[in-house]
């Protein structure tokens, strides 16, 4: 009898902002392998924010090779099983393509620069690009930051790609994008499905310049022969459109079936994010609206800028060793002894807020206060703030479960604190690269729609509130009223 042909892998590649992330999983969605390589971020000036393109490729490269240690030991083969690769990447950060490759370094999402002349050109429009665009534009879209670098060097623009379609570029050739990755463009008709001739007339983006819209599970094209000799693989695999990681990461840790779960993603920032079948903008403009990675799913999604890099700064402040932040925090009592920590680290915040004046505070110092105060009121500013977008998500939808992937979804103890201040059940997500991991599902998806696209093994059991869950509804309160003082708008939190 014949030997039955073993399944086909697929692999997933997430270009994230401080590292990239690769996943090796199989047909039936387990998870075989993974790496990843740290990217640095690169500040020559107030408000810059730039990355290498050549440093993004190198990283694939190594993130690909730490994989390929694991696989080549384990899955003896696995390079020529592997039949699709997927993409994810940060968004929006801007590649400007000339005749023979990118013109300078990439704008990352953080970069500030373009926000004064931003403001200028959408002036009183704000709500009306809103509504069409799902955005609350300002200068960290692609097209802001185009305009203010690079409208008076149009004729040396050959293309205009975001990291994620300069990675299928480098992979493939194609200049293509998704629609959850178009609309960081700020030039994405939501109710058209494609890019806006009158808003690149706004912007002065020669609509040329821009990608061809695809679905973020189609193909884009195959590994062509560089691409192949970066990843180690054959020539000839096909790579997907790929999208946002924000969508990606989602993708993968809660299946679009039905709404009722939040998911949020704590790496460098933090996102959170839901998925609804209906186009549903905010009448306050506090959350993005972004075609999810299968239609006709959206994604109502909130970030908050500076959660890990600020857990990571106040651990280095501190002298604090990795876990050090988690255990001082666990030998203070919620409340933290009366002391605060508004988590607005990045110089502004976007989240449920978006304003770019708010910073970062400590209230309700004593002398009597210490490292573990200082710890506690840090993660439980980070989850005031979480529930914040929480809530403004469950005004007009139920949100009844939270699915939890990164860094503190593996502490115990951070998983009760959230899921008390929360109220709500947390489902914390395995260990791994949830946008490399969604990638990775979705190139399958693109070879064989009926592929499952849930993560199998095993995953952490889901955590209840507890007893602290009834504080933790009054010093919400008490939280709202004092990061108020640092500029952010008072809500009281609807009873429960």
């Amino acid at each position: 009898m014949a030997e039955e042909p073993a399944a086909p892998l697929a692999l997933g590649l997430d270009l994230g902002t401080s590292a990239v992330k690769s996943a090796l999983i199989d047909a039936y969605g387990r998870l075989l392998a993974g790496g990843e390589a740290p990217i640095d971020t690169l500040s020559f000036g107030a408000g810059a924010a730039e990355q290498d393109t050549a440093a993004w490729l190198t990283a694939t490269q190594r993130a690909v090779a730490q994989l390929a240690q694991a696989a080549d030991v384990q899955i003896p083969g696995w390079r020529a099983r592997t039949a699709a690769i997927g993409l994810a990447a940060q968004l929006p950060t801007l590649v400007v393509l000339g005749e023979h490759g990118p013109l300078g370094p990439a704008i990352t999402w953080k970069d500030a620069r373009a926000d004064a002349s931003a403001a200028g050109v959408i002036g009183p429009r704000r709500r009306e690009l809103y509504e069409a665009t799902g955005m609350p534009l300002d200068g960290r879209y692609l097209a802001p930051m185009f305009h203010h670098h690079w409208r008076t060097r149009c004729a040396e623009v050959r293309a205009i790609l975001s990291a994620k379609d300069y990675l299928c570029w480098a992979l493939t050739g194609a200049r293509v994008t998704d629609p959850s990755t178009a609309a960081g463009y700020g030039l994405f008709d939501l109710a058209a499905g494609d890019f806006s001739v009158s808003l690149c007339e706004l912007w002065e983006v020669p609509r040329k310049l821009l990608p061809q819209v695809r679905p973020a599970h189609s193909i884009a094209g195959p590994l062509h022969g560089a691409g192949a000799t970066l990843l180690g693989l054959r020539r000839g695999v096909p790579v997907t459109v790929g999208a946002a990681d924000s969508v990606s990461s989602a993708f993968a840790m809660r299946a679009l079936e039905d709404e009722g779960a939040a998911c949020v993603v704590m790496g460098s920032s933090t996102v959170i994010l839901d998925a609804q079948r209906t186009a549903r903008t905010d009448p306050q403009m506090r959350y993005l609206l972004t075609p999810h990675a299968e239609a006709p799913w959206y994604a109502r999604e909130m970030d908050l800028l500076a959660t890990g890099t600020g857990y990571r700064w106040l651990s280095e402040l501190c002298g604090w060793r990795p876990g050090d932040l988690e255990r001082l925090a666990a030998q203070s009592p919620a409340g933290a002894h009366g002391v605060s920590f508004a988590p607005y680290l990045a110089g502004g915040e976007q989240g449920a807020l978006w304003n770019p004046h708010l910073r970062g505070a400590i209230l309700g110092l004593t002398l009597a206060s210490g490292a573990s105060e200082l710890a506690r009121a840090f993660l439980e500013g980070v989850g005031f703030e979480i529930r914040r977008c929480i809530e403004v998500l469950a005004e007009t939808s139920t949100v009844s479960e939270i699915v939890l992937a990164g860094h503190l979804a593996q502490v115990p103890f951070a998983r009760q604190l959230l899921a008390d201040i929360l109220a709500r059940p947390v489902q914390p997500f395995p260990p791994v690269a949830a946008a490399a991991v969604g990638a990775a599902l979705g190139s399958l998806r693109a070879l064989e729609p009926a592929t499952p696209v849930r993560l199998q093994g095993d995953w952490p059991p889901p955590v209840v509130p507890g007893a602290a869950c009834s504080a933790y509804h009054s010093l919400y309160a008490q939280y709202l009223a004092a990061s108020a003082r640092c500029g952010a708008p008072e809500r009281a939190p609807a009873p429960r």
